[in-house]
C-alpha cells in the first residue's frame, strides 16, 4: 500500500515510540497492573492518540488509515500499553463528528493535547452486543438530564476524565431509535466508577464498571439530537472494527517476531528450531496470511475514507484478524515451550489480548452474522 509522506512519517514515529517508550516498560506494567499514564501522555504529545481526529481540534487529520498505522506499530510492541494509549480518546470521534464546535473544544482538544482521557460507555451487564436495547435511561428535567443505569467492560471507565454515555431518552419501536449520547464528567454527583477486577486481559489495560444513580448533566452535554445515539455509534463502527483488525495484525506481528527471534537462537536435539521443516512451514503460512490480511484491511480503510458503501468488509477484517492473532499467539507459546508461559518472554500476553479482540465492538459471532446477511440475504 502506498502511503503519503505524512502517513509514512507517522508510521515511523509510532514504531520509534514503541521501541523506545513501550517495550522497555512492558513487563513492569504487566506485573504491577498499573495504568501507563506517563506513556499515554507522551504518546499524545507525539500525536499518536489523535492521528485520525480532525486537524481543527488538534488532531492529525489522517483519517482511519492514520489510526491503523499507529495501532499496528503499538500493538506489536505491547497490546496492554497500546490499548491504554489508543483508548485514551474513546468517544472523541463521535464528539468531533456529531457535536458542536464548543463541545469539541471542551472535550476533544484536551485529549489531543494529552491533558484529558475519555471513554465511551455502551455495554451493559444484561446487554452485551445487544446495544439497541440499552436500559440506561436519561430523563429530561428542565435544562438537565437525569441518568440512571449501569455500564460494564468500559475502557478507561474508572480513570477517564469524561465518558460518552449512551442512554435511552424515549421508548420507541424499534428500540434503537430512542438512544442518545451524553458526556458525563468525573466528579458528577451520582456517577460512580470502579475498576473491574479479575480481568484476564493485559495488566496495563484500564477496564471499569460505571453506575449512574440520578447523575445530572446539562442539556449542553448531549451530543447531537435526541434519538441520534444509535446512529452515531453505528457510523463509527466500520472504522472501529478496522482499528481492531489493525491492532490484531500488530499483535500477531509482535508475537511472530518474538517467536522468530527465539527459534533462531534455540536448539533442540542439536539442531536449531528454525531449521525444522514443520516450524519453517508454520512461520511461512503466518507470514503469508498476515500480509494478505494487512493488504485487505488497509484497502478497506481507503474505501471507507472515500465514502464507499461498506457492509461486510470491516466485519471480515475484524473476524479474520482476531482469529489470526489468537492462532499466532498460541503457536508462539508452543514454540517457546515452557518459556512461553512466562511474562518475561511476553508472548502469553498476546494470547490474552487476542480473546478480547474477538469480543468487543461485536463478537466473532456477530461478525459472522453481518457477513452472512450481506452474502445470503440480499
Amino acid at each position: 500500500m502506498r502511503l503519503s509522506d505524512a502517513e509514512s512519517e507517522l508510521r515511523e514515529r509510532a514504531a520509534s515510540f514503541a521501541a523506545e517508550r513501550i517495550e522497555p516498560l512492558a513487563v513492569e506494567h504487566e506485573r504491577t497492573g498499573t495504568h501507563p499514564t506517563d506513556i499515554v501522555r507522551a504518546a499524545a504529545r507525539e500525536g499518536l492518540t489523535s492521528a485520525a481526529l480532525p486537524a481543527e481540534y488538534g488532531g492529525g487529520g489522517l483519517g482511519i488509515t492514520g489510526s491503523l498505522l499507529v495501532r499496528e506499530a503499538l500493538y506489536a510492541a505491547d497490546p496492554g500499553i497500546a490499548e491504554a494509549i489508543t483508548g485514551s480518546m474513546f468517544g472523541c470521534e463521535i464528539i468531533a463528528e456529531e457535536g458542536t464546535d464548543a463541545q469539541a473544544e471542551r472535550w476533544v482538544r484536551p485529549v489531543t493535547d494529552g491533558e484529558l482521557i475519555t471513554g465511551a460507555a455502551m455495554t451493559e451487564p444484561r446487554g452485551g452486543s445487544d446495544f439497541a436495547n440499552t436500559e440506561t435511561r436519561a430523563t429530561r428535567d428542565g435544562d438537565e438530564y437525569v441518568l440512571d443505569g449501569e455500564k460494564i467492560f468500559i475502557g478507561n471507565g474508572h480513570i477517564a476524565d469524561a465518558v460518552l454515555v449512551f442512554a435511552r431518552t424515549s421508548d420507541t419501536d424499534p428500540p434503537h431509535r430512542g438512544l442518545s449520547s451524553f458526556v458525563v464528567e468525573a466528579g458528577t454527583d451520582g456517577f460512580r466508577r470502579e475498576e473491574l477486577e479479575g480481568f484476564v486481559g493485559p495488566g496495563a489495560m484500564a477496564l471499569g464498571e460505571l453506575t449512574l444513580d440520578g447523575a445530572r448533566v446539562p442539556v449542553e452535554a448531549r451530543i447531537g439530537d435526541e434519538g441520534d445515539g444509535f446512529y452515531q455509534a453505528m457510523r463509527t463502527m466500520n472504522g472501529s472494527r478496522l482499528e481492531i483488525a489493525a491492532s490484531s495484525i500488530g499483535a500477531a506481528r509482535g508475537a511472530l517476531d518474538r517467536t522468530i527471534e527465539y527459534i533462531s537462537e534455540r536448539e533442540t536435539f542439536g539442531k536449531p528450531v528454525k531449521e525444522r521443516q514443520a516450524v519453517r512451514h508454520r512461520i511461512a503460512n503466518y507470514e503469508a496470511r498476515l500480509e494478505a490480511l494487512r493488504t485487505f484491511t488497509y484497502a478497506t480503510a481507503r474505501d471507507l475514507e472515500e465514502n464507499v458503501d461498506l457492509a461486510e468488509e470491516p466485519a471480515m477484517a475484524k473476524l479474520l484478524a482476531a482469529q489470526l492473532a489468537e492462532e499466532v499467539a498460541s503457536d508462539a507459546i508452543q514454540l517457546h515451550g515452557g518459556y512461553g508461559l512466562l511474562d518475561e518472554y511476553r508472548v502469553e500476553e498476546y494470547l490474552r489480548w487476542a480473546k478480547i479482540a474477538q469480543i468487543y465492538d461485536g463478537t466473532n459471532e456477530v461478525m459472522r452474522s453481518i457477513i452472512a446477511e450481506s452474502v445470503l440475504d440480499e
